[in-house]
């Protein structure tokens, strides 16, 4: 069955998961957990959300943001690419790093919010790492009970329901018992948590935001050449002058990050290797 494409509008709550590439180590020692982490801040400071939990484990990670004007796919984008790129520098490695497509499942922020905070910084107590949530360092739980100081979590939409850390933490206390929740993990062919109701906005949400169409990658091409004083055969072209190649690694930034074009497809129209345009996109994560 075909994934759904991904949805935005401001205020959208997702559950984030990415995994390993095949079942791998994705943070090896506490500073990978810490590089993350910075990773994570300055994506958040490039491009602003909320996020309300988080959680890094040794092959995997999940994060519950609530986004604004930048999609998911272009935080995602740079906090991954960064990210990788530090890991392999760090390691001595290459290649890929996650999984595939990472999941975003759009959540009714009413009815799950607060279950996912929770269920999200259980995870290391069903993975059997602790006993106890408060006992696994990289995770936002710490953020809510004031043990740390990291200012990666927005606490306001979840303590204005319990008012004190001891409150939050009785509750999620609670769910120890719970265990995995499956229908909470939709597949890709459906990748909503909600009511009927909310299901039925997101659609009409859909179809009232379906006339907009990302820029044909020419007319992209012309108006970024056009800017630079280029032709677009000059932009498609191999010259290496700087002004070119500037103007040429924005046409890609702006293709992939802000039309949504894959990566293939913008290598393609540039008659480049992907190779290139992977580059280019790793420079623009490296920058946040």
């Amino acid at each position: 069955m075909p994934r759904h494409p991904r949805v935005h509008a401001p205020g959208l709550l997702f559950h984030v998961m990415v995994r390993g590439n095949n079942g791998q180590k994705v943070f090896v020692e506490p500073a990978d957990y810490e590089a993350f982490l910075n990773c994570l801040r300055n994506v958040r400071n490039r491009y602003p959300h909320y996020v309300y939990a988080y959680v890094l484990m040794p092959n995997h990670f999940h994060l519950l943001m609530e986004v604004s004007d930048a999609p998911t796919a272009r935080i995602m984008q740079s906090l991954l690419t960064g990210y990788v790129r530090g890991f392999n520098r760090t390691h001595g490695r290459k290649g890929h790093l996650f999984q595939g497509r990472y999941k975003a499942i759009v959540c009714e922020r009413d009815s799950y919010l607060l279950e996912l905070v929770r269920y999200i910084h259980l995870n290391p107590v069903r993975a059997g790492l602790v006993r106890r949530p408060g006992e696994w360092k990289w995770s936002g739980h710490g953020e809510y009970l004031g043990n740390q100081k990291r200012g990666l979590i927005h606490p306001g939409p979840v303590m204005v329901e319990f008012k004190t850390p001891a409150r939050y933490e009785a509750f999620v206390r609670d769910g120890i018992r719970q265990g995995y929740r499956p229908e909470w993990h939709p597949g890709d062919h459906k990748p909503f948590l909600g009511g009927e109701g909310f299901l039925d906005g997101l659609v009409k949400e859909k179809k009232e935001t379906s006339s907009h169409r990302p820029v044909a990658m020419e007319a992209l091409c012309k108006q970024v050449a056009k800017a630079a004083g280029f032709t677009i055969e000059a932009l498609r072209g191999h010259g290496r002058s700087a002004l070119l190649v500037a103007a040429r690694h924005r046409f890609i930034r702006q293709a992939v990050l802000e039309e949504g074009y894959g990566a293939t497809k913008v290598a393609q129209f540039l008659r480049c290797h992907a190779s290139n345009v992977s580059r280019v996109l790793q420079e623009a994560a490296s920058d946040t």
